[in-house]
């Protein structure tokens, strides 16, 4: 027995009795190991012979929270996503790819509250290359779009066509981009309206797939709220303020 798991029942206990009392107590990772277990189960899918569930969690904290996790965010992170490993195989659940947990900040959360974004997502051996870290940051590969071999195929862009960065245009290469606010985002944007990482584009097979990360405002392409789509050009998508239009050049 784990950790998370030989204290589960002694802090459930507590938290009820000090929240009954008001007391106002930090946030403790077995809450999250418990929340991301029941996402997990509430997001399964059924299919001919497997239930799946998501594999890719990201737990939305408070500021307060966030920080003090923070110190040993990384090492909660991969033992969280152990966790959710070792519970899908438990109950005989299938995951489409590793278990990969994420913390971020959302700002309107009250203290000790948790919001958890789940979906399923499956890696492919070598489709992109992982970021180094250096100390707090996150380096990613640039990209010589000036040297990309595509004879006989267009560039996808997005353009910028309204909001704070208007005239600004993000060309999409084969694998998975993130568009957020965030400074280790692939694509920046400035809308502070927009999340710290909003959404995810990838190109496979001349589309591009567009999915939401579950952001605080949501993504509508077309004026539709969407949590998954497949973009063609012309297609116009709304993160926050500001509006992106996928083009070819």
């Amino acid at each position: 027995m784990d950790l998370l798991e030989k204290n589960e029942r002694f802090w459930q206990r507590l938290f009820d009795n000090l929240f009954r009392r008001g007391a106002d107590i930090p946030l403790q990772p077995v809450e999250i190991a418990k929340k991301l277990v029941k996402t997990m189960i509430a997001r399964r899918t059924v299919s001919v012979s497997r239930v799946y569930v998501p594999n890719v969690y990201l737990v939305y904290l408070n500021p307060g929270d966030f920080e003090s996790l923070s110190a040993f965010e990384h090492a909660l992170a991969g033992e969280l996503a152990g966790y959710l490993k070792k519970k899908a195989a438990e109950q005989n659940l299938t995951m489409v790819g590793e278990p990969r947990v994420e913390l971020e900040v959302e700002d309107e959360l009250a203290p000790g509250e948790v919001r958890i974004h789940a979906r399923m997502e499956e890696g492919l051996p070598g489709e992109e290359e992982a970021p180094r870290v250096e100390g707090d940051t996150l380096i990613y590969r640039a990209v010589d779009t000036e040297g990309v071999d595509r004879p006989g195929r267009p560039f996808l862009k997005l353009a910028v066509i309204d909001g704070p960065d208007a005239g600004r245009t993000f060309l999409l290469q084969p694998g998975k981009h993130i568009l957020g606010r965030q400074p280790a985002c692939d694509f920046i944007l400035t809308d502070e309206q927009v999340s710290r990482r909003h959404c995810q584009l990838e190109e496979v097979h001349d589309r591009v797939l567009l999915v939401d990360l579950g952001s605080r405002n949501g993504t509508l392409v077309n004026g539709k709220k969407v949590e998954r789509a497949f973009l063609k050009p012309g297609d116009r998508m709304q993160v926050g303020r500001t509006v992106l239009e996928l083009q070819v050049s």
